[in-house]
């Protein structure tokens, strides 16, 4: 009865893994922002940081900040792609296989007091645009909303991109706590949890023989008599 009840519960484990696998690490680096020192109530303008590269204009750069109109959703630092006008940033991920399965994640709000026409962001994987403009109008501090995308890689280099695309006037929407995480493949934890289950069933097959092969004994030597 034991053994039937765990059987049930790994299979309702393995149901539940395949329709919802856990991603891996974090493929990319920086993905918080938090590499470059900001004071707290400050903000600096960077083309570049570990990770993450100035792509196009007409803005030069993009903000770092640290509790300046609102706070970061992960660490100290969030950013803000409209600094002196409308920013593309990106980042290269390297050395993926064609067909990997990957779950990006991050968090957007849009600046707190501005309104819907000035917050735009755009998310690209490869050049394609990710879903649909992300905007909205700001309140009081961020307003912080998880967005998740699943991708497929290309062998080689891949490039993850984030655009202002809002009124290139100074103010826009924040980006913070960007990951792009490898998804298990189906097949892998299919066999894994078919593994666990023939462990299982095992014994009990183990004891189905050998009671059959004591009833054939059983039987031959009653033939002999």
């Amino acid at each position: 009865m034991k053994r039937v009840a765990s059987l049930l519960a790994l299979t309702a484990l393995s149901v539940s893994a395949l329709a919802a696998p856990v991603p891996a690490g974090n493929l990319l680096v920086n993905g918080s922002f938090e590499s470059t020192i900001v004071a707290n109530g400050n903000w600096v303008n960077v083309a570049a940081i570990p990770g993450w590269t100035w792509l196009a204009g007409p803005g030069t750069g993009f903000e770092i900040r640290n509790n300046v109109a609102g706070q970061a959703q992960d660490g100290s630092n969030f950013i803000e792609l409209d600094t002196n006008g409308n920013t593309t940033i990106g980042q290269t991920l390297a050395g993926l296989t064609a067909g990997d399965r990957l779950e990006l994640s991050f968090w957007y709000s849009p600046r707190e007091f501005q309104p819907a026409s000035t917050n735009g962001i755009q998310a690209f994987w490869n050049g394609v645009q990710l879903g649909s403009t992300l905007s909205g109008l700001g309140g009081s501090g961020n307003q912080w909303a998880e967005y998740k995308f699943s991708l497929t890689a290309q062998a080689g280099n891949n490039l993850l991109s984030f655009a202002a695309v809002g009124t290139s006037d100074g103010v826009g929407g924040s980006l913070d706590n960007v990951s792009v995480r490898r998804l298990p493949e189906p097949g892998s934890l299919a066999l894994s949890f078919a593994a666990l289950a023939g462990c299982l069933l095992l014994p009990r097959t183990l004891r189905r023989n050998a009671k059959a092969r004591r009833a054939t004994a059983l039987a031959a030597t009653l033939n002999r008599r």
